[in-house]
């Protein structure tokens, strides 16, 4: 899965100088995405947020890397865009800036308007490996899938971004 992460980023382009990971799931996808990227030639520092902060030992909410530079938020999905929202929050007031976010699928939730909740609130890059198009793409073409394809389609018409 980290291949994939770094494949997706790598075709994006996007020009960032470190990752984060979300508490809980963003934990082991940003150490795994890291080495993927160091594998290819791409050593870059990483951090991940604790969800109560330390008082004790090292201390704090922000495990690994100090937060700087333009920072790659890394998790597995976007939903309505929560965590991804908590993410801002934490890098900003660390002083850096939230260079996109890369995840496994996007959703293509609108929230509350059309456009994603993340692309709407923030004007950051989604990086995805795949898409709700891809996934739908991917049952039309399997038929072991077919009693899902109404079920998605559904789902798309209700919460999906327009285009």
């Amino acid at each position: 899965l980290a291949e994939f992460y770094a494949k997706a980023v790598e075709a994006d382009a996007l020009q960032f100088d470190m990752l984060f990971g979300p508490a809980y799931k963003g934990i082991p996808l940003v150490a795994a995405i890291a080495i993927a990227l160091a594998q290819r030639g791409n050593n870059l520092p990483f951090a991940y947020n604790r969800k109560e902060a330390k008082d004790h030992g090292e201390g704090g909410s922000i495990v690994g890397a100090a937060l700087s530079g333009r920072v790659l938020i890394v998790d597995d999905v976007i939903s309505a865009g929560t965590s991804v929202r908590e993410s801002v929050e934490l890098i900003r007031a660390a002083g850096a800036t939230p260079a996109g976010v890369l995840i496994a699928l996007d959703r293509q939730e609108r929230g509350l308007g059309e456009l994603s909740a993340v692309q709407r609130d923030y004007g950051i890059p989604v990086i995805a490996v795949a898409g709700l198009g891809d996934l739908m793409a991917f049952i039309e073409h399997h038929a072991e899938f077919a009693a899902y394809r109404d079920a998605v389609a559904r789902y798309r018409t209700e919460y999906g971004v327009c285009a």
